[in-house]
């Protein structure tokens, strides 16, 4: 794996500094610390297996890509080969990414920018209509990179698509992907193609492009283009970040961090679970007050409280995690008042509270609002994660008071309903 992921190469370094503080560390400590290693090193070997089977036919690894699914489609290659494994990548990039393409979007305003088109380019990829959504992924892409970079488009000859310690930004499969799709294509094809030529497509030379391949291969490029307009976007805090984290504490200091986050460690290992029964532990749909024991839920009925009287500053600092980590807090409020101003908040009702961890919660909203003269529902689900600062040297936990509450959007969709 390329050495300039520096975050991955320090992760080893200090693995194997802790090994020297073993003395320190009870056996299930030990077996936690052996745990990260082999998760490691099986992660880097899972990500190099993949690229070097798949980026020659249109594949890459991106930062947010499932691990897992980078790991069955390298166990399928080596029990069945290449095509059956890149069937698995068709189905998924088919079907389950669905939940997930949200993530283009606020991964940048290039991206953002073109929302409508995303949208449009999302409909027909999934219904099927290759033809049209092939078009629209090559265009969104071109454009996308041509607003970020403020001068050349993806597929433009010299367009650099490095990132500072990141995995799509550092490795050579993005850069990669940019020759092979950008190829000359100097006669007419009738031929299928799998991958998607540029040049071929629209200027009209591969006719036989609209299929499932091509479209999937655009929807991969599209998420490996918004994770590195992500990083670059932030590059320079990670960079501070890395220069802070460099700085180690004495060894005196170190150990007192161990022995304290031991005892939180121990606190964690005896919470216990809630059940949690809506209507009768909590109202559907009640006020702050009455969620006052569980301050998870408080901050969902504070998000819904700011979308009812239209405080689009204080709904895009709750739902912060929607929109591109790049953007300033008033750009942000911006960016929500365009998404909700239209939506008038009717109702909402607490459908599901599952309590995942002490620091995490799920928690399902059936909320009804009105838009353009017509009544719209859904269900939206979040995560609820309790964490503390950047810098902090502790686990963050709700009794301690040591964090916040903050709220992650999994799955809202909905929203964007045509």
């Amino acid at each position: 794996m390329d050495k300039n992921l520096i975050s991955i190469y320090k992760l080893k370094s200090d693995i194997e500094n802790m090994k020297y503080f073993s003395i320190f560390l009870n056996r299930g400590e030990e077996a936690q610390l052996r745990n990260l290693e082999s998760k490691l090193k099986e992660m880097i070997i899972q990500v190099e297996n993949f690229n070097d089977r798949f980026s020659d036919f249109g594949w890459c690894a991106y930062d947010s890509m499932s691990i897992d699914l980078i790991k069955n489609v390298n166990d399928e290659f080596e029990k069945n080969g290449f095509e059956s494994a890149e069937n698995i990548l068709v189905d998924y990039y088919k079907s389950d990414v669905a939940e997930v393409v949200h993530w283009i979007k606020n991964s940048s305003k290039a991206f953002s920018d073109r929302y409508e088109l995303l949208q449009l380019f999302f409909k027909n990829h999934f219904d099927e209509t290759y033809y049209a959504s092939v078009l629209l992924g090559l265009i969104i892409v071109d454009g996308a990179v041509n607003d970020f970079t403020k001068s050349k488009g993806f597929f433009a000859e010299g367009t650099n698509v490095d990132a500072w310690d990141c995995l799509v930004g550092c490795s050579d499969a993005l850069t990669k992907l940019q020759k092979i799709f950008n190829k000359n294509r100097t006669k007419t094809n009738f031929e299928t193609i799998k991958t998607p030529y540029r040049n071929g497509i629209l200027h009209g030379r591969d006719l036989n492009y609209a299929n499932e391949y091509v479209s999937c291969k655009l929807v991969a490029l599209m998420f490996a283009v918004a994770d590195w307009m992500k990083m670059k976007n932030s590059e320079e805090s990670r960079k501070e970040d890395y220069n802070k984290s460099i700085n180690s504490p004495p060894t005196r200091e170190l150990l007192k961090r161990i022995k304290r986050n031991k005892e939180i460690r121990r606190e964690i290992e005896s919470w216990q679970k809630r059940i949690v029964c809506i209507g009768k532990d909590v109202p559907k749909c009640g006020s702050l007050q009455e969620y006052a024991e569980y301050p998870y839920i408080g901050i969902i009925i504070n998000m819904i409280d700011a979308w009812k009287t239209e405080n689009y500053g204080g709904l895009s600092t709750y739902l912060k995690r929607m929109f591109s980590v790049a953007l300033s807090d008033g750009k942000r409020a911006g960016e929500c008042r365009e998404i909700f101003k239209s939506k008038k908040l009717i109702s909402f009702e607490l459908m599901e509270i599952e309590e995942r961890g002490c620091a995490l919660s799920k928690i399902v909203v059936k909320v009804r609002w009105q838009e353009n003269e017509k009544i719209k529902e859904t269900e939206l689900v979040f995560g609820c994660v309790y964490q503390g600062e950047e810098e902090q040297n502790e686990v963050a936990v709700p009794w301690r008071e040591n964090g916040e509450w903050v709220i992650v959007p999994w799955d809202i969709q909905g929203l964007y309903s045509l």
